[in-house]
């Protein structure tokens, strides 16, 4: 048993079957398409045991495990572990936390030089990225979003990726109660309901970000 298999059965077993006994499993592994019978009151857990599978398998630390809860169609907890950098991103009721810290977003980022965006791997295909800063891809999807709620630290200003709802299940409630914003590129908010409607898969690219200036941001990405 792997530390992700570990770490989730611990964080289901002990921390959310407690409160909730009755819960509905989504994730990757033997997909069947019957998440789609979600209700309103329906708690969903979806998991992703290792996010980051090729870094993974080159035995190369950039992974993590991610666990979202989301009542309904709206997401509601989130852990996210990168066991190789010892962080562990979460939420509760109140805040957002990075290990055992309280995490709230600088919506006040200056963009210069030292300034970071994450990137998925296939965006350079998709997309003119114009932007001073460093453009970077570390390959696990959850961490990559996580880490715009450390932005003070960090310098980080967004994330931009696509890819199933499990992917990015873990980190969307943390960023949210960070302070942060994750919307689709378009612009329009992501309505849960169509995504997992959509056998889990996002309908556009994702941003996950911590700017007051939406359009500032969106407009680092041309179209190709």
């Amino acid at each position: 048993m792997t530390q992700a298999d570990l770490f989730v059965q611990d964080l289901l077993k002990n921390r959310i079957s407690a409160r909730y006994p009755d819960i509905n499993f989504i994730h990757e592994e033997n997909y069947s398409g019957d998440s789609c019978d979600v209700e309103d009151e329906t708690i969903s857990a979806v998991i992703d045991p290792i996010d980051g599978t090729a870094m993974y398998s080159m035995h190369l630390p950039v992974w993590s495990v991610s666990v979202g809860i989301f009542k309904g169609y709206a997401p509601l907890y989130g852990f996210v572990y990168a066991p190789g950098f010892h962080m562990f991103f979460c939420n509760d009721d109140s805040n957002a936390y990075l290990n055992d810290g309280i995490m709230r977003v600088n919506r006040d980022i200056r963009i210069d030089t030292e300034t970071n965006i994450f990137i998925a791997s296939e965006v350079y295909n998709q997309f003119i990225i114009d932007f001073p800063g460093k453009i970077r891809n570390l390959g696990s999807t959850a961490l990559h979003a996580c880490l715009t709620i450390d932005n003070a630290r960090n310098r980080t200003l967004a994330f931009i990726g696509k890819s199933r709802l499990w992917d990015w299940a873990g980190a969307l409630p943390i960023i949210i109660k960070a302070g942060g914003n994750v919307r689709y590129l378009s612009g329009k908010e992501i309505a849960y309901r169509d995504v997992i409607r959509n056998e889990c898969r996002l309908l556009d690219y994702v941003l996950a970000y911590n700017s007051d200036n939406f359009e500032l941001v969106r407009n680092i990405f041309k179209k190709r």
